[in-house]
C-alpha cells in the first residue's frame, strides 16, 4: 500500500510539473520563428559582400547541386535533421537529376565545413564540386496545454497514462535558399510552414514526435516549391 500511495504521489507531481503541462493554449505564431530565421540567415551571411572562389568546372552543361541542412535548435531543445528528411531531400535531388534539372546532388555534411558561414560552406561545396547550393533552415515552435479531461482525470495514475488530456500542437518554419557557390550570389528563396497536433495521456505525448511531423509536411511543400523554381531560367 505504502509503495502504491508513493507511486501515485510521484505520478501526480510529475504531471504538475510538466512544462506546459497545465497551461492553457498559446497559440502558434509563425511571425517570431520568419524573424528567427531572417536573424540567423544575416549572421550566417555576414555583411562583406561575398568574394568569388575557386571553383573547379567540369565543362557540364547542367549544374552539380549541393545540399546542406542547417542544424536547428527550437524552444530551448536541441532539434535535428531526421535520417527520414535527409533520406526525402536527396529522393527530391535524385529527381532533379531524372528529369534533367541538375547533373548530380550530393549532400554537404556537417564535418566538412571549416566554421560556421557561407563563406566556408561555399568553400565545402566547392571541394565537392557544386555549382549550385541549397540550404534548408528550420524553425519551429510547440504550444503545449491540457484539455478539461487533464483535471478531471490527471489526479489518478490510470488517467496519466490512458486519458487523452494532452495537447501538443508543433508549427514548423522552413526556409531554402539557392546560391551560386562561386560568386556567393542568392539565386532565391522560398519559405513553407506546415502545423501538426497530437492529443494523447500526459505520458506518452511526444513534442518531438510532433516537430518533426510539421517538419515533414512543410519539407514536402518546400521541395515542390523549390523544384518549380529551379525549372524556371536563372540570372545569377
Amino acid at each position: 500500500m505504502m509503495n502504491h500511495r508513493r507511486t501515485r504521489t510521484l505520478v501526480i507531481s510529475i504531471c504538475l510539473l510538466l512544462p506546459f503541462g497545465c497551461s492553457s493554449s498559446q497559440g502558434l505564431h509563425p511571425e517570431p520563428l520568419a524573424e528567427l530565421l531572417r536573424y540567423e540567415e544575416q549572421r550566417f551571411i555576414g555583411e562583406q559582400p561575398p568574394k568569388p572562389i575557386t571553383t573547379n568546372p567540369s565543362g557540364r552543361n547542367l549544374p552539380k547541386l549541393g545540399l546542406y541542412l542547417k542544424p536547428a535548435g527550437f524552444h530551448k531543445w536541441e532539434f535535428d535533421w531526421t535520417d527520414s528528411d535527409r533520406g526525402t531531400v536527396l529522393a527530391w535531388a535524385n529527381g532533379l537529376h531524372a528529369s534533367g534539372i541538375v547533373s548530380r546532388a550530393s549532400f554537404v555534411t556537417q564535418s566538412s565545413v571549416r566554421g560556421n558561414s557561407l563563406a566556408e560552406l561555399r568553400g565545402s561545396a566547392a571541394r565537392y564540386g557544386a555549382d549550385l547550393l541549397l540550404i534548408i533552415d528550420e524553425a519551429a515552435s510547440i504550444d503545449r496545454y491540457n484539455n478539461y479531461k487533464a483535471s478531471q482525470l490527471y489526479w489518478t495514475i490510470l488517467g496519466v497514462y490512458l486519458v487523452d488530456g494532452t495537447h501538443s500542437d508543433a508549427l514548423c518554419l522552413l526556409r531554402g535558399s539557392v546560391w551560386d557557390v562561386k560568386t556567393g550570389t542568392q539565386l532565391f528563396t522560398d519559405d513553407a510552414q506546415a502545423t501538426a497536433r497530437q492529443i494523447g495521456p500526459v505520458a506518452r505525448v511526444q513534442d518531438r514526435a510532433t516537430v518533426s511531423e510539421a517538419c515533414r509536411l512543410a519539407l514536402t511543400q518546400l521541395l515542390t516549391t523549390l523544384k518549380n523554381r529551379l525549372t524556371q531560367p536563372q540570372n545569377p
